[in-house]
Formats: C-alpha cells, structure tokens, sequence
C-alpha cells in the first residue's frame, strides 16, 4: 500500500476541519454551562435534561418518529415490489417509468413541498399526521427502489432458475431465494428512508397541521428566538440518530446476510423503534395531558411561552402554538387548510383579503367583555368596518435605526438609505408590500400606490438599493444591529426598541416622508373546531396584567388601554414602540390593493434574484 506523503495528510486535516469544525463546535456548546454561545463557562449536561422536561419538544419527537417509521414501512413494501418489477420484467415504456421514479429525489423540495400542498388542498385533506406521513412516503420511495435496485443489479438469476429446477414454486423461490439475497439493500434502502424523514424540514413545513410539528420544525421555530443550548443539545440528538442509521445501512449494504441474521436486525429494530415511541409516548402524555386543545397560528416572536402556560394552567386546555414569518405565508396555509386552526393573527390588509376569500368568520364579541379595554382608535377601522370578523391584537410601526459609532452625521429619511457608504450595511425587513412602499414613500407616493410607472421608479431604486443591503430579516432584524454586522436598518419599532438596548450607540429616526403602519388582529378561520376557546383566549389577552406582560417580552404598541397604565414608562415613551401622535396620523396602512398586488409580487422576485 503507498503511503501518503505529508501534504495529503495535511490536504486530508484541512478538508476534514472544513467539514466538520462546525459540527464540533455545535456538539461542544451543548454541553455549554452558559446560555450564550460564544463564552464557555464550564460543563453540563442540564440542556439535555431540560429537553426531556420540556413536553412540546417531547410531542414533536413523538410525531418524529411515528411519521419516520410508518412512512418508512410503506416505502420499503411499495419500493421493493417497485425495484423487483422494475428489474424482472422487460415491457414498453420501463425507462420513461423508470426516469419518472428519481424525479421525487432531484425535484427541489419546495416545489415538491408546494406541490403537496395543493394537492391536499384540491381534495380537501386537512393538514395533519396523515398529510405528513403521506408526503414523507412520497419522496422517500424512491430512494428505496434506487438502493434496492442497485442490489438486484448485481442479483444472480441462476439461483432462481435452480431452486425453480428444484420444485419450488415461483412464490417460495421469492420468498426464500430472491428476498433474503436483497433484504440488505431492502434494509439500508428503509433505513435511509427512515433518516431522510427524520431531518425532513421544508416540505414536513408545507404538510404539517398546527397539532403536528415535527422535531425539525420545533428546531427551526426555536432558531427564529436565537440559537440557544437547548437547540444545540437538541441538534446533537438528531444528529446522532442520523449517523447510527446511515453507518448501519452503510454496514449491511453489500453484504449477504443469513435469514436469521436478518431477522435479528428486523426485530431489533423494530423493538428500539417501539420501545423508543412508547417512551416518548409515556413522557410527552404525563408531561402534557390537558382534554381540549386549542390551535394559534400568530407571528415568530409575538406571543410569550408564559402567557400560554398560563392560560393552559388557567383553562386546563392544550395549546399548539404554530408561527409564520409573512401575511403571506400564514395566507398560504389558511388556504390549504385553515380549518386545522382556531386562532390566527392577521395584519390590517390581509383581515380584509381573508374576508374576501371566504376565509373567516365573524366573532361573537359578547364572548369577549374585556373588548372594553381596548382603545377606541383601534376598532372599526377601515379593514373591517364594525369589527364583524377581527379584534386588535397589537399595533406597530417601521422605523430606520442606525448606529451612531459607526454613523456621523444625521439621518432623516429613507432617501439616506441609498448612501454608497452604507455598501454592505443595511438590514431591512424581508416584506414585500413595506419594502417596495418604503421606496414608494422615498419618491412621494403612497404605500399603496399601484401607478406602473411609480412602481417601476420604486423597483429601480431599490435594485440600486440592492448593493447596501446586508440582509432581509422579519424574524429577528435586531441581531444584526445588535452585534455590529449592520450599521442601519430599517425595522419593526419593537426590533429597534430591543436592539436599543441591547446596543446602546443606536439611535431611531422617524422616516420623514411617514410612517408605515400595521395593526394585527384576532381572526378565526372558517371551519375552527374551538371557535369558543378561541374567544375565551382573546378575552383572556385582554385581562391588562396578561396584555402587559405581552408587551414587556415583545414591546410591540399596545392597542389595550387598561394594560397601558401598567406597561413601563421607558416602552411608552419609547418613539420607536409608540411614536408621537404627529407621525401616527401622517402615517399610512396597508390596503389590500387587489389583483395589483402581482405586481408587486414581480418586482419582489427581481429585487431578491
């Protein structure tokens, strides 16, 4: 054997670092005494701990797996007999069936995702665990006729015809030549199937009902609050499951293994799966076992886990907390299945889309007695007159933030923006109707103006935008600000309350030329299951101690009057949560601005190429 000389060693250190450097640093972390990642204090293992206490984790662990295993025994049955006919009979057409087979695997997995979702959508299938396990056999099976396949490639016919020239019949030949000299691939073709759906994240997103978020789902909603130890201790598992599976399909791909040994690893399997759901079963039921349960879809950073504790604590009621990051994707899943939610919290324009389409229905505000204490500039606004169909929720505006160590000289406007200093340095919010009405406001026009020539001033100005902007960020835009890595910004005036202080040479400006506006409010779908709990939860909202404490973890305006005398001085008086009354009154909502909107949708996509 050639040795290797001391570059490749070194070629071999560089490109294993590169690979797995980061990995090492996530593992390391999880172990991290602090809540920061960035400083080591010391070693622990209270994160894994907290995991196993933690009953939402624990239900999207259970959903995890269940999916994961039935979803990876129908693959393994319908991709099998798919490989075994594929490779024994020769008809018209077998390689246009056969190509047909890998679309599923190179087809980019948000089309996949999208096209899923209608497809439930069209046969009114609700959202839930029978959507997701469905779309997890979908893709997962041909991955399983590819490896099972490959197997058969290498299949010795002869040993048929010989156990056939012996008197077998062609049903025990299968069953005791043909599957025991495949089961290795059959097996690693599951158990790839089975680690595939495990870390499915984007189309589990498009198939997935409010009751039935996955383990990469869970994760992903908890980066939206920062990268935290948990997330890390959470990552490692997963990434520990995966690694076990593959190095066992890798292990037995190739090999012939006896039917017993077969067996052996079958029913191995199967109890590790079995005993695991069960535990999982166990844990997640004694951790979580309120009767009625109640489904939100609201805004990523909107709603703090102690005012749901609460309520569920109060209500002796369950609640499935789902977020969204746009109006436009909570419109998306509305559509493909609004029913699965009882409680959605919808921006001023989209309550008015919403009731176009159908979408929603009216609330009974007798339900709701603490309704009184919200103000009265708040109710019967334009979108919906009378209050028929949405309650105020909280009310926001957008406003520019920028750093003053880093920035000499004022800001006043958006025109500033487009300053070449700022190459490289700015973090706007990742919405389209405020992006492209920001630039229509730079040019005199309304945010909801849809003149083709004044949208076609606002696109080019903001694709010369395009070389300042560092990122688009609705989730959380305040990192950005927070850490130095953008020197101004223009965001949620909650954003840049939180950043202010987080950061202190940060500074917010009223735009001059106004403000953009947004008041988000209750709705309940059409079809909602728990239409009266959902009232009961916005009653619950507007008790002024529970809306206080809202607005202390998320400092978004706070349409509640009651609740303001309790709310801290340094929020209210804060210009970028609730700006002077001036500025509010030059400033403008959205409109739902009708079929225009595709429009704005094509600027969108040639902004964001």
């Amino acid at each position: 054997m050639k040795k290797m000389n001391i570059w490749s060693i070194l070629y071999s250190i560089l490109i294993y670092t590169f690979l797995y450097l980061p990995i090492f640093i996530l593992v390391m972390y999880s172990f991290n005494n602090s809540k920061l990642n960035s400083v080591w204090t010391g070693f622990t293992t209270k994160w894994y701990v907290n995991l196993f206490h933690d009953a939402a984790i624990l239900n999207a662990m259970k959903n995890t797996l269940l999916i994961a295993f039935v979803s990876t025994m129908f693959s393994i049955v319908i991709g099998t007999l798919t490989a075994v006919g594929l490779y024994r009979y020769s008809f018209k057409g077998k390689k246009f069936i056969e190509s047909f087979l890998y679309i599923p695997v190179v087809i980019p997995e948000i089309v996949f995702g999208i096209a899923l979702l209608a497809f439930f959508s069209q046969i009114k299938l609700p959202l839930g665990l029978l959507t997701l396990i469905i779309a997890h056999i979908t893709f997962s099976i041909s991955y399983v006729v590819i490896v099972v396949k490959s197997r058969l490639d290498g299949f010795d016919k002869s040993l048929e015809e010989a156990s056939m020239d012996l008197g077998a019949t062609p049903r025990e030949t299968f069953f005791k030549v043909t599957l025991p000299l495949i089961m290795p691939g059959i097996i690693s073709g599951g158990l790839l199937a089975f680690t595939l759906s495990l870390d499915d994240v984007i189309i589990s997103f498009f198939t997935a009902g409010p009751s039935s978020t996955t383990l990469p789902l869970k994760v992903f909603s908890m980066v939206k609050f920062g990268v935290t130890p948990e997330i890390n201790a959470l990552s490692t598992i997963m990434m520990l499951f995966s690694i076990i599976f593959v190095i066992i399909a890798e292990t037995i791909k190739n090999k012939n293994l006896k039917s017993k040994k077969i067996k052996t690893i079958l029913v191995s399997l199967v109890i590790i799966a079995i005993t695991t759901s069960a535990g999982l079963n166990i844990a997640a039921d004694k951790a979580n076992s309120e009767p009625l349960v109640l489904n939100i879809f609201n805004w990523s950073e909107y709603l703090p886990q102690s005012v749901i504790d609460k309520f569920e604590q109060t209500y002796n009621v369950k609640v499935n907390y789902s977020t969204f990051s746009s109006n436009e994707e909570m419109l998306a899943k509305i559509m493909a299945g609004g029913s699965a939610y009882d409680l959605v919290v919808a921006s001023d324009y989209m309550v008015d889309i919403l009731v176009k389409q159908d979408l929603i229905q009216p609330i009974d505000k007798d339900n709701i007695p603490n309704l009184s204490n919200i103000g009265s500039s708040f109710l019967n606004l334009e979108f919906d007159k009378g209050n028929v169909y949405s309650v105020p929720y909280m009310w926001g505006d957008a406003c520019i933030v920028y750093d003053t160590s880093k920035i000499k000289g004022n800001i006043t406007g958006f025109n500033d923006l487009w300053n070449p200093a700022f190459k490289n340095s700015i973090v706007l919010l990742d919405d389209e109707r405020a992006i492209i009405g920001m630039a229509l406001q730079k040019n005199g026009y309304s945010i909801n103006d849809t003149d083709p020539e004044h949208l076609e001033k606002a696109k080019n100005d903001l694709i010369k935008l395009k070389t300042n902007i560092k990122a688009y960020d609705s989730d959380s835009p305040k990192t950005l600000l927070i850490n130095g890595e953008a020197k101004i910004g223009y965001v949620w005036g909650a954003e840049a309350y939180l950043a202010k202080k987080e950061n202190k040479n940060l500074k917010v400006v009223i735009p001059k030329e106004g403000l953009f506006l947004q008041q988000d409010n209750f709705t309940i779908p059409k079809g909602a299951k728990q239409k009266k709990l959902a009232e009961t939860f916005i009653n619950f909202i507007y008790n002024p101690e529970i809306s206080a404490e809202i607005s202390k973890a998320f400092p978004y305006a706070n349409p509640n009057i009651e609740a303001q005398k309790i709310i801290d001085q340094d929020i209210l008086n804060d210009i970028a949560v609730y700006p002077p009354e001036e500025a509010v009154k030059k400033g403008e909502h959205l409109k739902d601005i009708g079929n225009d909107i595709k429009y704005f949708d094509k600027i969108w996509s040639q902004i964001k190429q």
